[in-house]
């Protein structure tokens, strides 16, 4: 029974229920609240922000044209049936300023509807959506996704996407053999959504971030944000732990740790 509840939930709702219960359980189970508020080493300040959301945010209405969940102005008709994050809120906070100064982004988890796959974004998800936001929120920019479903991958304009299995130094190693691009300005890992998949994939990228660049993982829970903050504390470089919070829907991995160097 508990077989066929998983597969109709993962064929017709992008297994948004098995999701919701994996996360209350994270949220009980968690070493520290989601507020982040709990100090740890090498993390010893907070910053909060109170906002109203902006109903005119681009980035915003770029993620509904495209079926992109990091944000939304509509409160229905998405593509996938869970409630977005508010990662647009915040990335026009921080590239609202820069955005024709960026020459080349790249993302892992390009977005797979194969209802099998694991952070799959359901049979009705749109491969590609934040990587044709982040091509069209910036006009002079280059992007380069990457993903392990094979089927998905694409090329557009500006668009180029490759082959990758985030769990492989191997296979990342190739990944940025296959490509003459020495550093990018914004590096985002919304891959797997696990904690040692975003380790080996930092691990083994990270010196393709530009020196004033920007790498962040997204789609944190909170037992695997505690265990970034404990491996981050020690390792030089400037990182900060994002709890975000929507106050009509619990988004429980609503969190991000962004990385400079």
């Amino acid at each position: 029974m508990k077989t066929l509840v998983k597969k109709i939930d993962a064929a017709y709702f992008g297994g948004v229920f098995q999701r919701t219960w994996a996360n209350l359980a994270d949220l009980l189970l968690s070493p520290i609240p989601v507020t982040g508020a709990e100090p740890v080493r090498g993390c010893d300040r907070r910053i909060v922000i109170h906002y109203r959301k902006d109903t005119s945010s681009q980035l915003a209405a770029l993620c509904d044209k495209y079926g992109s969940d990091k944000g939304e102005i509509k409160t229905s008709g998405h593509p996938y049936p869970w409630a977005s994050t508010t990662y647009a809120d915040y990335y026009s906070l921080l590239f609202g300023d820069r955005r024709e100064k960026i020459r080349d982004v790249f993302e892992c988890g390009i977005g797979t509807n194969d209802p099998d796959a694991p952070s799959t974004m359901g049979e009705q998800g749109r491969p590609g959506a934040s990587l044709r936001v982040w091509r069209e929120y910036f006009p002079n920019a280059q992007i380069l996704g990457a993903d392990i479903d094979r089927d998905i991958l694409f090329e557009e304009d500006r668009i180029r996407t490759r082959y990758v299995d985030q769990t492989s130094p191997d296979s990342i190693r190739e990944l940025w053999n296959s490509t003459n691009v020495e550093s990018f300005d914004i590096m985002i890992d919304d891959g797997l959504h696990d904690y040692q998949a975003g380790i080996c994939l930092f691990e083994n990228s990270i010196q393709r971030l530009s020196q004033n660049g920007f790498y962040i993982i997204e789609d944190i829970m909170p037992k695997d944000l505690a265990m970034y903050q404990r491996y981050f504390a020690d390792k030089g470089y400037r990182v900060e732990y994002i709890n975000l919070f929507r106050s009509d829907a619990v988004v429980i991995d609503n969190n991000l740790v962004v990385i400079r160097k």
